[in-house]
């Protein structure tokens, strides 16, 4: 279950908890004169957004039922445990059903797999931070973004989530010249951006290099 690393995710973002059943946790945020409610809901199969929207108005705690932006600045999370991620293709239209549902709350279906739920028991909130940020997990989840790891999960949580701030880190910017001279390079076309480089634009000899820089590509098609 990983409800504790959701829990983890709104404390960070200064949430914090009202009351906790056993399907239901729910959270509030106060900001000034600003205020968010969520609520993590453990389901175990897809219901009509109706049902859904019914059972969190029936176990929801005084504080919430009470304030008149309840309703409409709620998020519901609702955790959701699949065997495989496959799974989701097959529920993708009741999943997205929930989730573009108008009335009560903002939803959204945050689901995981069993191996995920594997690979994830002692990893905490801070912990998916720094894998999102590494971006040869980002390529291996992009070539497969139904493989179970790490990565797919805390992708996903940012997805479905997407008040949760994404990590920022600082790094050293390479000039843009020189990402365009070793694009030029590695692409073969090292000979072509040393003649335009060289080129003023002010000579009249411009729109002939262009026309023979086409020429050429053409040629090697």
């Amino acid at each position: 279950m990983l409800k504790p690393i959701v829990s983890q995710a709104l404390k960070t973002h200064d949430f914090k908890t009202i009351h906790s059943d056993d399907f239901s946790d729910f959270y509030i945020r106060e900001l000034g004169e600003s205020i968010r409610f969520a609520v993590v809901h453990k389901i175990d199969n897809l219901i009509t957004p109706a049902e859904l929207n019914a059972k969190i108005l029936q176990s929801a705690p005084p504080e919430f039922t009470q304030h008149p932006a309840f309703k409409k600045n709620c998020d519901l999370i609702c955790v959701l445990k699949f065997e495989t991620l496959s799974e989701f293709k097959e529920l993708e239209q009741k999943i997205f059903a929930i989730e573009e549902d108008a009335y009560h709350f903002k939803k959204y279906i945050l689901y995981y797999s069993d191996t995920e739920d594997k690979m994830l028991k002692d990893v905490s909130y801070q912990d998916l931070l720094d894998v999102i940020s590494v971006k040869a997990e980002f390529d291996a989840y992009k070539e497969s973004p139904l493989f179970s790891s790490k990565y797919s999960f805390a992708a996903r949580l940012f997805i479905k989530l997407p008040f949760l701030e994404l990590p920022y880190r600082e790094k050293e910017l390479v000039p843009l010249g020189l990402q365009v001279e070793e694009a030029a390079k590695e692409f073969g076309y090292e000979m072509h951006y040393n003649r335009v480089r060289s080129t003023s634009i002010d000579d009249a000899e411009i729109d002939n290099l262009i026309k023979e820089l086409i020429q050429n590509e053409l040629e090697n098609f």
